[in-house]
C-alpha cells in the first residue's frame, strides 16, 4: 500500500514538473516571438513562417527551408515539398553563412532589447 501511494505522489511531482516547463517554455516562446515579430522575409522557413534556426537549402528547387522543418516532412514523405522530387535528408545543403547571418540579427534585437 506504501508502495502505490508512493508512486502516486511521484506520479503528481513528476506531473506537475513538467506543467510548470511547459508553462515556461510557453512564456519564453512568446516573448520571442515577439522580439522576432519583425524578422526580415528571407529568415523565415517559407512552410511555417517561423524565424529559421538551422537554415539549409533544397537541391531539386533551390528553396531555403529550415533543418526541423523539412525533417519532420521526409518523415512522411520522401519528396521536396516545392516540386515533388525526390529527397534525401542527406541531400540538403547547409546554410551557413545565412544561419550566422541569423544569429547575428536575433543578437542585435536583443540589444535593442535590453
Amino acid at each position: 500500500m506504501t508502495n502505490i501511494k508512493h508512486n502516486r505522489s511521484t506520479y503528481f511531482f513528476v506531473i506537475n514538473t513538467v506543467k510548470i516547463k511547459t508553462h515556461i517554455i510557453a512564456v519564453q516562446q512568446k516573448e520571442n516571438d515577439a522580439v522576432y515579430d519583425d524578422a526580415p522575409d528571407e529568415y523565415l522557413d517559407p512552410i511555417t513562417s517561423t524565424l529559421m534556426v538551422d537554415p539549409v537549402m533544397l537541391p531539386s528547387s533551390r528553396q531555403i527551408i529550415d533543418r526541423s522543418t523539412i525533417a519532420r516532412h521526409l518523415l512522411s514523405d520522401q519528396t521536396d515539398p516545392f516540386n515533388r522530387n525526390p529527397l534525401r535528408m542527406q541531400d540538403v545543403i547547409p546554410q551557413s553563412e545565412l544561419k550566422q547571418e541569423i544569429e547575428q540579427w536575433k543578437m542585435s534585437r536583443h540589444r535593442q532589447q535590453s
